[in-house]
């Protein structure tokens, strides 16, 4: 039906009068969605004339998206508009082209093997890098230890480790990464342990709580805790986005001393 309509005058009159349009988006992780807000009444203040350019802001996965919509005789707008966001986030812009954290990820990982160890997002870490054909390539396998039993017997999470310093601690995602590692036979090892909520959150833990661990080879590792927002199926998500950050970094250190 598509494909007859576009042979019809009527149509290709409106075609014809509609003129083209060009797309860029920019990506951005670790920034709240109110400060790009701040930021284009800055650059518009600066006297870059950004009421050409059709900007849309959206939260995605814990992400900012910037798209941005313009005419070919607004590109070099748009290229002003896309330094002045680049000298004000700098820290937090991981994307010019439109590629996505998955897209970067994915490629870096070639010639890596990974293996996942996690406890409270429950498989969707390893979901996350399997939703791609052609992921057996670099996964090679994940296990959801959700309980310390588990933890312990199939990552080698130390019991006495656990009772020191909690299921969820730095200490012990940083022994799921090495046991994740280890068990698999995995290049990079990721841990990852956390409380999603809506209940089982303290005053010193609360719900949003999560310690994350990404280890390579050589004893070189990435962790962090960090207390994410949202309901339970916010933070499950917002997790997996985390670690998918520190894997790219991770990923990109181990380039940087090959290429040296």
């Amino acid at each position: 039906m598509w494909e007859t309509a576009l042979e019809t005058e009527p149509m290709r009159a409106v075609l014809e009068r509609a003129g083209s349009y060009e797309q860029r988006i920019m990506r951005l992780f670790g920034i709240p969605e109110s400060e790009i807000a701040r930021s284009l009444r800055e650059i518009e203040a600066d006297g870059v004339p950004i009421e050409t350019l059709e900007i849309t802001t959206c939260l995605r996965r814990g992400e900012i998206e910037i798209a941005t919509v313009f005419e070919p005789p607004y590109a070099d707008v748009y290229d002003a508009f896309r330094d002045a966001i680049r000298a004000r986030h700098a820290d937090t812009l991981y994307s010019e082209d439109g590629s996505t954290i998955d897209d970067q990820v994915i490629a870096a990982l070639a010639g890596h093997t990974v293996a996942v160890a996690e406890s409270c997002t429950g498989g969707l870490m390893s979901a996350r890098l399997t939703e791609r054909g052609g992921s057996s390539d670099y996964f090679l396998g994940g296990a959801v230890v959700y309980s310390n039993e588990a933890k312990t017997a199939l990552a080698g999470v130390p019991a006495d480790l656990i009772a020191a310093h909690g299921a969820v601690s730095p200490e012990v995602a940083a022994t799921l990464a090495d046991g994740a590692r280890e068990r698999f036979g995995a290049r990079i090892g990721i841990g990852i342990t956390g409380i999603a909520g809506p209940d089982g959150g303290t005053d010193e833990k609360p719900v949003g709580t999560v310690c994350v661990s990404v280890a390579g080879p050589d004893g070189e590792r990435w962790d962090r805790s960090v207390l994410l927002p949202g309901d339970r199926a916010t933070i499950r998500e917002r997790t997996t986005t985390v670690v998918m950050h520190g894997l790219r970094r991770r990923l990109r250190e181990a380039e940087a001393v090959r290429r040296a």
